[in-house]
Order: structure tokens, then sequence, then C-alpha cells
């Protein structure tokens, strides 16, 4: 062979080499269809509002001047003569007692620490773990804010610790440091008695403060609140004043309406039972819708809601956020305009590579502009993360064609 044809072949076949490779890239560059990953979806149908508290409340006073210890939590129960608060005459004479208090508990505690019961079956290793957990709630306390957390924390990180110094004979006993803490309490209280007590009128539940709408809000006229009255006391308007003398306030029970102005939507019904959340404490209960009528525009409503527990800790509130909650949609988003239907079922066509295939949905839910199809592991139907093709496929040979349906 001379050298004229080889050179020929070499030419002609690095041409051909040229085509294919260009003709590949053309083919990828020029045949990219329109598809849309499909990807996993939440949808929340809930509803968030604030509602408004509303129990028949009494109003608890003093009649006269001083600086008050309460001596119950917020929404505890008392009965007929409980004390509520001790008063005193300055708000140094309450500080005092405060910190005689502290003292107080501190001796206790280290007499429980070098108590031998206390200590002679505890081991070091068990004491150290005990030691990190309290701390770790102490700074968790700190974070969050939670000052009760935080004492709680403080005193069990002292006693653990105060152990540990015992069993580990880095002291013998805490008399002096008992004597010294007993003796400053002793400081603290003299001259710092209560000068009188507030006794409970009636048995319920108790809250140490008011906040204006106690004798404006009741079970007896809720009915008759309109959509400016509850947007009112959403804001804290037109508050009426207590007099100097109201000191906190009883209610019966837990149980209470709760009024509040949402969107007007028709799966509400009056009668029917709906949770509810309270969003600060992330609480469910059930309430039944009492009322529900129109408000001051036809695009919201006035519900009625009753409820028959809540929260010790947050009984305390007025208005609260709360959501009404409805069915949750989870599973794969499937754009509306990709859906089509084989041989009588429904389903889209996703693309791997070259290769168009029908897969088979199962429609949860229906949105504006999508569907949520079932997520799940049966290769027949729609899979997560697929490539669903948004354009028209030909029925002859299970291509896309250029035109979208």
């Amino acid at each position: 062979m001379n050298t004229l044809t080889t050179r020929a072949l070499v030419t002609l076949l690095s041409v051909l080499i040229l085509v294919t490779i260009g003709s590949q890239i053309y083919y990828r560059v020029n045949d990219r269809h329109k598809t849309e990953e499909a990807v996993l979806c939440d949808i929340n149908e809930n509803i968030p509002f604030k509602g408004v508290i509303v129990r028949n409340e009494n109003v608890v006073t003093y009649s006269g001047r001083g600086v008050f210890e309460y001596l119950y939590k917020d929404g505890s129960k008392v009965s007929v003569g409980s004390q509520l608060a001790d008063v005193y005459n300055t708000t140094q004479d309450l500080l005092n007692k405060r910190l005689a208090d502290i003292y107080s508990n501190r001796a206790d505690m280290l007499e429980k620490a070098q108590n031998p019961g206390t200590a002679q079956y505890v081991q070091p290793e068990t004491l150290n773990v005990k030691i990190n957990s309290e701390y770790k709630k102490l700074l968790s306390g700190i974070n969050s804010g939670d000052l009760e957390a935080v004492r709680d924390a403080e005193d069990e990180l002292f006693l653990q610790s105060s152990i540990y110094t015992i069993i580990s004979e880095q002291a013998d006993n805490y008399a002096e440091e008992i004597a010294l803490l007993r003796a400053n309490a002793e400081k603290c209280l003299a001259g710092s008695q209560p000068k009188g007590s507030v006794e409970s009128a009636q048995s319920g539940y108790f809250v140490s403060y008011c906040d204006g709408y106690e004798k404006k809000l009741d079970l007896g006229n809720i009915g008759n609140l309109n959509q400016s009255d509850i947007e009112s006391v959403i804001k804290g308007e037109n508050k009426l004043d207590n007099g100097q003398f109201a000191i906190g306030k009883m209610f019966d029970d837990y149980s209470c309406s709760i009024i509040a102005v949402i969107p007007a939507d028709k799966r509400v019904v009056e009668g029917d039972t709906v949770r509810i959340q309270l969003l600060s404490a992330g609480s469910t209960y059930n309430a039944v819708v009492e009322a529900v009528k129109r408000a001051d525009d036809d695009e919201h409503s006035i519900i009625i809601l009753s409820c028959n527990r809540l929260d010790p800790d947050i009984v305390s509130s007025r208005v609260l956020s709360f959501e009404l909650i409805f069915d949750n949609y989870k599973g794969i988003k499937v754009p509306r305009d990709a859906i089509r239907f084989k041989d009588g079922q429904k389903g889209v066509y996703v693309i791997l590579g070259n290769k168009v295939t029908f897969k088979k949905i199962e429609v949860i839910y229906e949105g504006t502009d999508f569907v949520v199809s079932k997520n799940t592991s049966n290769e027949d139907y729609l899979l997560l993360y697929d490539q669903i093709l948004l354009e028209a496929v030909s029925s002859q040979n299970g291509t896309a064609d250029e035109s979208s349906e």
C-alpha cells in the first residue's frame, strides 16, 4: 500500500471518527428533554390563629399595701382557706426571706450529702455521670431561659458535687459550713417576718395576676363578641381597671372557651370535634366547635371552641397561638401537566438515559398545579428522584415528542 493510499485511509478514518463524536455531541445537546425530578413534599393545611381564652373568673383582692410572696404556682388548685400569699412590708424584707430560704436549702443538702446512708453505697463513677448530666441541664436551662430548670439543675449539681467530695475523702463532713449557713439564715430572717397573708375565699385554680379582662369577658357574653372585640383583646386594648387591691384571680376549673377569628373554611363545622395544637408547648387537644359565625367581612369567620383542659404552665395567658390541625400529606410532588394515562392507569413518563418508561401514581392530595403521589418502593410506581418527563410521549415507540400534549 503506497503512502498516498495510506494517507487517504487515515484521513477518511479521522473524518468518520469526528463525525461520530460530533453526532453524539449534537445528540446530547439537542436531545435534552424537559424534566422535573421527583422529590418529597409535605403539605400542611393547618389553620394558625390567635385564640382568646374565656373563663368565668373572680378577682382576688387584698385590702392593704405590701409586697406579696405567692405560695402557689400559677394554675395550682387550692381549697377554701388556703394561704395564697404572704405579705411583707418592703421588697427588702421579702428578699431577705428568699435569701434565708437559699441558705437553709444549702444547709439541708449538705446534711444530706454527709449522711452515711446517702454516701455509703454511691460509686464515684456513678456520681460523675450524674454531675455531667446536671451540668448539661444547667446549660440547657440557661440557653432556653428556663429559670426553674436552672434552679433545679443548680441544686442537684450542688448536692451531687457535695456527695462526691465526701466519698472521695476530700472532706470528712460539712459541720462548719452547715453552722455558718444556718446562722446566715437566722440573721436574714430577723425583722423580715410577713405582716399578713391572703387566704382563698373559694376552691378552684389560682393565678397570680390580672389582665383587665376578668370582668369584661365571661362565658355568658362570649357569643356577643364581634371581630373588632376579639382583635381588641389580642392587641391588649380596652382593659378594665380591677383596682389597686387586685392581686390575682380564681376560676373553677381548666375548662374554657376559645374565641378566634380565622379565614373562612368549610372544614370548620359547628358541632364537630377538632384538634388544636398549642404552638408554644406543642401540646395537642380535642375541642368542640360550639359556634361558627360570619365575621365583619366575608373572608373570615368567628369560631368558638370549648376545651376541657390546658397546660398548667400557660393558664395565666389570655391570648395564645394555636393551629387547627387537619390532615397532613407527605409524598412525591408531581406536576399536573406531566400526568398521562396508559391502559386506563394514571401516571407519568420518566426518562433514564434514552429510555422512557411509564410509571403509575397513587394520588393522595390534589393541589392547583400539582398532585402528591404516595411514596412507595414499588418500581411500577413513581419513585423518589425519578426524572419526570414533562413532554408528550409517542404512543407508538415510547419516545418523547418535541411538543407537549
